[in-house]
């Protein structure tokens, strides 16, 4: 499955899942095989395998049944009306399927989904519903639709609020240091793209190469550089996108997913943690960290001042450093369970890092392909803020730089308000929960609809459906949350990597924009999945066209 020209993940996969209807579970999107490592055969490969699915389809049953059960049924005749949305209208169309039944029966409903039942909530209800998280858990609901409820109990319930506490020590206070590491790596895969395009005459896949680029940063990030080579990057790549699939983030395209979704997740889990998570991820980056861990003492996080700590270390240091001394003893040392732990949660940075960072990428680059008006100030603007030009024609960028990019900051914040998210911030009742005049039984997802926040008239104005960047010019940023603006989410729960992200974004936007014109082959892009623009990148083929000079116009 490896691309003969470039080794990048392939586009295939998702294309062949969203456009033929009648795939399988084994047409969901698989695992691109860049390098493969030597295969695990055997007779007892089957059996274990069997094994493991027949264990993992009776605790998913168990599980999925105790929670079908509604907490108290004396209240029944409060519950939101359950409405039904034909499953066409539901994937296909989710915005006015979902926005029409809401304007109907609202401002909560409940809908059946993939054989679970959701409560669905208007903009009106959207901040009850996400900053009151004693009520509705961003952990448990997390958890619930990503697969990853079993997790919880292994942290102790800590699992969220290590992997924040991860991003915000470890990654936050170092993020200028961490775009100089970083930075090379996005103009030397900017300059690959723009070379292939104009070599072939043909468009590029995109969210391969972004892909392929932000899991070679984010290598460097949480391992250091010394640990960055081919086998290790493909492995970095295999391992997001196996846990993408694993958390279902491709479930919509698969008519065998949503018609068996306890099966697809069983035969789904059992295969990629074997063959993926076990035998590549465990095999290869384990043993990275563990190296990196247990050959060498650390200063205990809880005892750590600026004062204590070597600044220089403190601030050059990989993240597995930081994540080791979160967990590091008074002895200095990190348990065997710990340095596992710590393994675990570098697993769960890759794929925030790599995926989700990688699919709103697409969405930015082809959006500034379809909307080339606003190019030429994005570029008058990188040659003001940019610290120097390279060879190659290429602006140095700092994050001072990057962060003084406000005309892109604001083109990318109407991006992520309009491109259409539906169901894409989640919280899960931790009772009997009192809302508008109906009651949310407990251990019940409920999900806000964003594209009514995202286009709410009251809170942006008569032209909250028009695409118009210009009214965040004076801020606030793209990262910055708020009670219309949910593609972070919203309250202490927002995505504590968004700044990373944003960053991430406007690095490849910009390395592309110094050197040539993006264009989308065709004049178009597809949807690939309209239920989750938030994960799915969406499809089509970038036509990267030189420009001989910053003020060459563009063409539209």
């Amino acid at each position: 499955m490896e691309s003969s020209s470039t080794g990048l993940l392939p586009r295939f996969p998702i294309q062949l899942a969203v456009t033929d209807l009648c795939a399988s579970y084994s047409k969901t999107p698989l695992l691109p095989i860049f390098h493969a490592l030597p295969a695990r055969s055997g007779h007892q490969l089957p059996i274990v395998t069997g094994t493991l699915t027949l264990f993992a389809i009776f605790l998913l049953f168990i599980r999925q049944w105790k929670g079908s059960k509604l907490s108290n049924n004396s209240q029944a005749h409060r519950y939101p009306p359950m409405i039904d949305i034909p499953e066409e209208e539901m994937f296909t169309r989710p915005q006015e399927a979902y926005e029409s039944a809401l304007l109907k029966h609202g401002p909560v409903i409940g809908v059946r989904r993939k054989g679970r039942l959701e409560y669905i909530v208007d903009e009106n209800l959207t901040k009850e519903v996400l900053a009151n998280d004693r009520d509705f858990s961003f952990e448990h609901g997390t958890a619930r639709i990503l697969n990853l409820w079993f997790l919880m109990p292994l942290s102790k319930g800590k699992f969220f609020k290590n992997s924040q506490m991860m991003v915000t020590g470890g990654i936050i206070p170092r993020i200028d240091k961490i775009v100089d590491q970083i930075f090379p790596t996005f103009k030397d895969r900017a300059k690959e793209m723009i070379d292939e395009s104009q070599l072939s005459g043909k468009g590029v896949d995109l969210f391969a190469h972004v892909h392929r680029c932000i899991a070679e940063a984010m290598l460097i990030v949480a391992l250091g550089k010394h640990n960055v080579n081919d086998l290790n990057l493909q492995v970095t790549e295999e391992t997001a996108h196996a846990i993408a699939v694993m958390t279902g983030i491709y479930q919509n395209a698969s008519p065998f997913a949503r018609a068996y979704p306890t099966l697809w997740k069983v035969v789904t889990w059992v295969r990629l943690v074997w063959e993926v998570i076990i035998f590549k991820y465990f095999r290869v980056i384990v043993p990275i960290i563990w190296k990196e861990i247990r050959g060498r003492k650390y200063q205990p996080l809880h005892t750590s001042t600026p004062n204590k700590l070597d600044e220089q270390e403190s601030h050059d240091e990989p993240l597995v450093h930081y994540i080791a001394r979160m967990y590091t003893n008074d002895q200095g040392r990190v348990s065997i369970l710990s340095t596992l732990w710590v393994s675990t949660l570098v697993l769960s940075f890759i794929f925030v890092s790599v995926h989700q960072t990688a699919a709103v990428a697409v969405w930015v680059v082809f959006e500034l392909s379809m909307r080339k008006e606003y190019i030429p100030a994005i570029r008058e603007e990188l040659s003001v803020v940019a610290d120097s030009i390279d060879n190659d024609g290429i602006q140095r960028l700092s994050y001072e730089a990057l962060r003084r990019s406000t005309t892109l900051d604001s083109f990318i914040r109407e991006v992520f308000r309009t491109k259409g998210d539906t169901l894409s911030v989640i919280r899960a009742t931790t009772r009997d929960v009192p809302l508008g005049e109906h009651i949310i039984p407990k251990d019940n997802l409920i999900y806000p609809l964003a594209s009514l926040t995202h286009r709410s008239r009251r809170m942006h104005g008569e032209g909250a459906s028009e695409f118009n960047p210009g009214q965040w010019a004076e801020g606030p940023a793209s990262s910055t949350v708020g009670q219309g603006y949910l593609p972070f989410g919203f309250g202490r729960w927002a995505c504590p990597g968004r700044i990373l992200a944003v960053t991430e974004i406007k690095m490849i936007t910009l390395a592309l924009l110094a050197t040539s014109t993006p264009e989308i082959e065709g004049g178009k892009y597809f949807v690939a999945d309209p239920l989750n623009v938030t994960s799915v990148p969406p499809l089509g083929s970038l036509l990267l066209r030189p420009i001989k000079s910053k003020s060459d116009p563009v063409h539209l």
